[in-house]
């Protein structure tokens, strides 16, 4: 059985974005800043085209709305700062039509970035396109207040239980909430 991909911290995360801007590609700082703060599928990410960011009245707007790929169903995501910062930094420097893909990299290209970038932030585990959406998922259930079925909404899994299994909620964790209710009321 393959390893399952890691999910990284909102620290983690945040260190890679960070990393990236010091190295001034704009177009890597774009798709982990989209990845993570989306939590789209790589397939999805990639389909993006610069006029789903750029509205009517050349800004970019609050909310896009994306029919993801694998399910089908349309989801508003609203476009973060940190999205945001770097959609707007990367069309000062190409100027893009907004018939233009907003990324022309192969899956397997942002594969071994991801890789890279993690590896070159000494991070350890395994790494690779899903890690940007199980990052996203994680930091959603983390400033969720561990709400399961907000989080699923967000994220646009079905249920809670889905949920739960893909950012990787496992019985040692079940486990380690109630050994703290435990000693709670000790």
């Amino acid at each position: 059985m393959a390893n399952r991909v890691k999910a990284l911290s909102p620290q983690q995360a945040k260190s890679v974005l960070t990393y990236l801007r010091g190295k001034g590609n704009s177009r890597d700082t774009l798709l982990w800043a989209v990845g993570i703060t989306t939590g789209l599928r790589v397939s999805d990410l990639l389909s993006l085209t610069w006029g789903d960011f750029i509205g009517p009245d050349g800004e970019i707007p609050e909310t896009i709305t994306v029919k993801e790929t694998k399910t089908q169903h349309s989801r508003t995501i609203r476009v973060l700062r940190a999205a945001r910062e770097a959609l707007q930094a990367r069309r000062r420097e190409i100027r893009p039509a907004s018939a233009d893909p907003l990324f022309t990299i192969t899956r397997e290209q942002v594969r071994r970035l991801v890789k890279q970038w993690c590896a070159s932030c000494n991070l350890t585990g395994d790494f690779g396109t899903h890690t940007m959406r199980k990052s996203f998922a994680t930091a959603a259930y983390l400033n969720s207040g561990h709400d399961a079925i907000a989080t699923a909404r967000v994220t646009g899994h079905r249920n809670p239980a889905q949920l739960m299994a893909y950012i990787g909620c496992t019985a040692e964790t079940e486990d380690q909430i109630t050994q703290g209710i435990d000693k709670a009321f000790a």
